[in-house]
């Protein structure tokens, strides 16, 4: 039982030096177009505009479009950042001026690792 563990070890001492990964400074770059989630909530329209366009939620959500395009890709910059749509809430707002905004046609450079 021993000397199966020793062998199997030496084995992997053997082996583990190979890398067949390719140069990390090889990468594939394409551009993406598409619409940003829109807000959580019913907001007043200047703090609805300014979190759908800056902030936290603007990086995570330009981030999730381009990982959307399949396994590896990655956010590398914004090239447009779009125009802010505003659409008036129903419901239990009607009477009041609440909306909820999104970042409509953001335009991305995402990037992968050459395979």
């Amino acid at each position: 039982m021993k000397f199966k563990i020793v062998c199997l070890a030496m084995i992997l001492t053997v082996f583990s030096g190979a890398s067949l990964a390719t140069n990390v400074d090889e990468w594939v770059y394409e551009n993406t177009k598409g619409d940003l989630k829109v807000t959580a909530g019913c907001k007043d329209i200047d703090v609805a505009k300014k979190q759908a366009s800056t902030g936290y939620r603007f990086k995570k959500y330009t981030t999730i479009l381009c990982n959307n395009k399949g396994y590896g890709w990655g956010l590398e910059k914004v090239v447009d950042k779009g125009t802010v749509t505003c659409e008036k809430c129903d419901g239990d707002y009607e009477d009041e001026e609440k909306y909820r905004c999104y970042m409509k046609d953001v335009e991305l450079q995402c990037r992968q690792v050459t395979r």
